[in-house]
């Protein structure tokens, strides 16, 4: 007797059963530390520059504006670049985006230390922004689509727990340069940011592509072998014939017409919520040297506590995220840093710059909580066909507005007025997280798209 054909969700069911619920191998570590890598890279451009404002400010004679776009020409140009980048990650693939990002990246930073003025860098560095952010919707669809389920959220929080590490060696480094650089000092900072990234698209070669994708496009026997060996042994041959003897369901992908209209719900949850933590982030930590500046603190003391801050918050939402779930501890992160902001509001500049110093650190660590836990929530809330479409929406969006407010909001106001601000984003989104956040806990891809 023939064996009853499969549908096409009980073939997705009966191919990734294998990876979600395998245990985690060094195969998962290594795609952690190649999806990883990218977000370094991000971080590292993003804040190299931060040592080095003042420097360019005197050498190019910058308005007070144009600095503060160079600061955030790599977050601008990261939104642009992942709003592209999710349309073809879903349309061509999760792999050859994997290795064109990075050689365009480091074409375009090499050129950018070769500037001439100030408007020519903030040019170069709004593309090496684009190729940055071509990475991020790469981050999220592929490696949740490789990790076992019990542990997809913790590998999602170390994958980002790249950029703290990537930010404070751009801090590390970018100081140290602007002691033994000399007036070339900027030059080097963005130059340097070529060596992390070669690196790391030397290392993706050979890498696989997503099976998760593969299926989605009809390529069953490419997806089969690389299940085999993710999961280093053969299906059975009952198995094979049962997954190869299915017709595939054809489902038109238009990408973000989808998104926006039969997501829409995930899709505005995922815009407020990341935006929100955007515009403080951007402000408190990417411009930290002139958010320490404000609060008239030590501004490398703060700035390397904002990134050693924002790695213990992404421990803890590894350690947690996978037993108490995602939303609890999105919650906490938002009160957290709702608390922290006002104290910054209300209580007096002159407690002294320790108590200052200790406020902006739990403002850091709080803040940070949704910083380990975006990267696992986009994965989750689309399915395959549109996986990386949602990371470039919400990496494009959060990042091209908060950008917006660091440079044509923000510098026209007091800073005490501009915590206002940042307060009432973090209030959004987190009346966004409470409303329209679901908890995925415990799903499997699959499940969470029957």
């Amino acid at each position: 007797m023939a064996d009853k054909a499969l549908s096409w969700e009980e073939v997705k069911e009966k191919l990734f059963t294998n990876l979600d619920l395998s245990k985690e191998k060094w195969f998962h570590y290594k795609m952690l530390l190649l999806v990883g890598g990218g977000v370094f890279v991000d971080a590292y451009n993003t804040v190299v520059l931060t040592p080095v404002l003042g420097q360019l400010k005197s050498i190019f004679h910058l308005a007070a504006f144009l600095v503060t776009a160079i600061g955030v020409a790599v977050v601008i140009g990261t939104g642009i670049g992942a709003l592209i980048s999710g349309y073809l990650v879903d349309k061509i693939g999760r792999k050859t985006m994997f290795i064109i990002d990075l050689v365009f990246f480091v074409i375009i930073a090499g050129i950018s230390a070769f500037s001439l003025n100030g408007y020519m860098l903030f040019a170069l560095r709004l593309l090496v922004g684009i190729g940055v952010g071509l990475d991020y919707p790469i981050s999220s669809s592929y490696l949740s689509e490789f990790v076992p389920i019990k542990s997809r959220g913790k590998f999602m929080a170390y994958d980002i727990l790249f950029y703290p590490l990537g930010a404070l060696a751009a801090i590390l480094v970018g100081y140290w340069l602007l002691a033994v650089g000399g007036l070339d000092a900027w030059r080097f900072a963005v130059a340097s940011a070529i060596i992390p990234a070669a690196l790391v698209a030397v290392a993706r070669l050979g890498s696989p592509e997503s099976p998760r994708w593969l299926l989605e496009q009809n390529r069953v026997d490419d997806a089969i072998t690389v299940v085999e060996n993710v999961i280093e042994r053969p299906l059975s041959d009952q198995e094979k014939s049962m997954i190869r003897s299915t017709k595939p369901e054809k489902v038109k992908n238009t990408y973000y017409k989808e998104l926006l209209t039969k997501f829409s719900k995930n899709s505005a949850f995922i815009a407020i919520y990341y935006t929100g933590y955007q515009i403080a982030f951007v402000a408190a930590g990417v411009l930290s040297s002139l958010f320490a500046t404000s609060l008239s603190i030590p501004v490398e003391t703060a700035s390397a506590l904002f990134w050693i801050e924002n790695i213990i918050a992404i421990l803890i939402i590894a350690y947690t995220i996978d037993r108490f779930g995602r939303k609890p501890m999105a919650n906490i992160g938002w009160i957290g840093s709702i608390l922290a902001f006002l104290a910054l509001i209300f209580i007096p500049s002159t407690v002294g710059k320790i108590a200052l110093l200790a406020i902006y650190s739990l403002l850091a660590l709080f803040l940070n909580f949704q910083g380990g836990l975006h990267l696992d929530l986009s994965a989750e809330l689309a399915p395959t066909r549109i996986r990386g479409t949602m990371e470039g929406w919400k990496q494009g969006v959060s990042r091209i507005i908060a950008a917006s407010f660091s440079t044509a909001i923000f510098p026209f106001m007091t800073f005490h007025d501009s915590l206002y601000v940042m307060l009432a984003a973090a209030i959004v989104a987190f009346v966004a997280t409470i409303v329209m956040m679901p908890e995925t806990k415990g799903k499997s891809l699959e499940q969470l798209w029957k």
